[in-house]
């Protein structure tokens, strides 16, 4: 889970400043790394665009540049952009001459000169003459995309005159279909009195800085573009990770950005001769009789998880209803108490077939009444291969019993969303720092999957983030498919639980936004989500 290919470090400003300094050795290889940042903004920007509506011929593109490397990043994207659609238009917004600009950006602007509606916003420009501005050139038609490259991360606010009326009459121009911004949205500090760009997407450029995964809403969703700064594997002469570089310490983190190669092991050809144990048996005890529906969109995205056999436990009245819609599982009917809820005192059909899994989950639509409590707590204390508690098993009981476990039993993950982490750690807020999520993770010795816009992966040593995903997820049922799948792959390889657990995480963001750029982020059902899971891993 550390290595380069895997995740990325995520660094202070100061940090992330001072390793482009010592990686970058030469103009031409500054120059190799922005055209990489502009062909990789490019291609972005439209995928995410693709969540919106079909890219349309007559692409119209807002570009608001400033003198550093964030406009010259942004005005390489907009030159690839006109090689991929030749018949969009764009307009740049400029705060300075070309000859105030660093040398890069200047080289970038020069190389989109004369192919642009180019406009110079004088020091004292106003919000209105800015308003004028983008309603003369928007033509009533306004702009499909806008790229914020007005300021980096070296901005001291606070922001006056032009550059802050600029952002301004930005926000506020209403035409405008996806706002994206170069490595961070400009005027965003840390501050929340601070002026800043609104955007929907930020593309972070070679290196995750700290204010990335901070949750501040400016951001919107964060991607990164690989610049190649942290894979050891690329040809000498464009590697870019130099031996001072490590020798300097710079990129040490305990906390990493987790990215789409962290799927590579589960996209390689199987090997000729397995049968399906050699894929891992998952059970999974859930359900209840007025929740079936989170128990069997867990089964179903642990069926497709690549998993060779699943099992799962579910209440009398309903398992053979869910066995004839998911066939390929294994359904065993377990008694139910009066509230249609699982029976604790039948335990006894899980304990008696305990030995046959390589993995358990536990939790989706199972209830929240003793009696599930019960279960989940006996569960906890007598099930010793890794165990995924979902939704109604994060329970304070039991998660307490974790640490009366014995060191030979496997790890316990928890995936709680918000709300439900504040209630098993006590919290009386919804904040939550690094240093405490790290903090309750070693403490309890659990691992948390804590769900949100930017999911955390914790153990107790390091937090892993993911940035896949997006609103699409924001609907009932998308938990419990996360769920499936963690138990899925984990069954699979229940001897690395953090690198299953990140794959699970990663596939299931990364099938949420294939499906979104098909058919939107709204008129969709959850379990689509899993008809998009064979491209991710297929690249198709």
């Amino acid at each position: 889970m550390h290595s380069p290919s895997q995740s990325f470090p995520v660094l202070s400003a100061q940090r992330a400043k001072a390793f482009e300094v010592s990686a970058v050795s030469s103009m031409d290889e500054e120059w190799f790394i922005m055209q990489r940042a502009g062909r990789g903004i490019a291609q972005q920007v439209i995928n995410d665009y693709k969540e919106l509506r079909p890219p349309p011929e007559y692409l119209r593109i807002l570009v608001i540049a400033g003198k550093g490397h964030n406009g010259g990043d942004a005005m390489l994207a907009c030159n690839q952009l006109l090689g991929d659609f030749p018949r969009a238009t764009v307009t740049l917004l400029t705060t300075c001459i070309s000859e105030s600009m660093k040398p890069m950006a200047k080289r970038a602007y020069e190389d989109l000169k004369g192919r642009v509606s180019e406009y110079l916003i004088s020091e004292d420009a106003t919000i209105e003459s800015i308003a004028a501005i983008l309603d003369q050139s928007a033509a009533s038609k306004g702009f499909d995309i806008c790229l914020d490259g007005l300021l980096g991360i070296g901005f001291v606010p606070p922001i006056r005159g032009s550059v802050k009326n600029l952002i301004e009459a930005i926000n506020g121009y209403k035409e405008i279909g996806l706002r994206a911004a170069v490595d961070m949205p400009s005027g965003l500090t840390v501050s929340s009195e601070s002026i800043s760009f609104c955007a929907d997407f930020t593309y972070a450029t070679g290196i995750v800085k700290e204010l990335h995964v901070s949750g501040m809403s400016n951001l919107g969703r964060v991607h990164l573009i690989d610049l190649g700064f942290f894979d050891t594997t690329i040809k000498a002469k464009e590697k870019v990770v130099t031996e001072h570089v490590k020798a300097a310490n710079l990129i040490h983190s305990s906390e990493y950005f987790l990215s789409d190669r962290v799927l590579d092991p589960v996209r390689r050809l199987r090997r000729a001769n397995v049968d399906k144990r050699t894929f891992g048996h998952l059970f999974i005890v859930g359900g209840s009789a007025y929740m079936p529906g989170a128990l069997l969109m867990a089964v179903q995205a642990a069926v497709r998880s690549g998993v060779g056999l699943v099992t799962a436990f579910a209440p009398t009245s309903i398992a053979s209803s869910l066995a004839g819609q998911v066939p390929e599982a294994m359904w065993i009917p377990w008694p139910e108490s009066s509230n249609g809820t699982l029976y604790p005192r039948a335990i006894g059909l899980l304990m008696e077939r305990i030995g046959r899994a390589s993995a358990m989950l536990i939790g989706p639509g199972m209830g929240s009444d003793r009696n599930t409590e019960m279960i989940a707590q006996e569960v906890i204390k007598r099930v010793d291969i890794p165990i995924v508690c979902d939704a109604d098993a994060l329970r304070n009981r039991a998660v307490e019993l974790v640490l009366k476990r014995s060191n030979q039993s496997g790890p316990v993950v928890l995936t709680p969303h918000m709300g439900e982490f504040m209630r098993i750690a006590k919290l009386d807020r919804e904040e939550v720092s690094t240093e405490s999520l790290l903090q309750y993770c070693q403490s309890n010795k659990v691992i948390t999957v804590l769900k949100g816009p930017i999911t955390q992966i914790c153990d107790g040593q390091t937090v892993w983030y993911n940035s896949f995903g997006g609103p699409v997820l924001s609907r009932g049922g998308s938990g419990d498919m996360l769920a499936g799948l963690i138990g899925g792959l984990l069954a699979q390889n229940n001897n690395e639980v953090t690198e299953s657990v990140a794959q699970a995480v990663v596939l299931h963001g990364q099938a949420a936004e294939y499906l979104a750029r098909e058919e939107g982020q709204v008129t969709v059902q959850t379990t689509q989500v899993l008809d998009f899971l064979s491209i991710v891993l297929r690249g198709d």
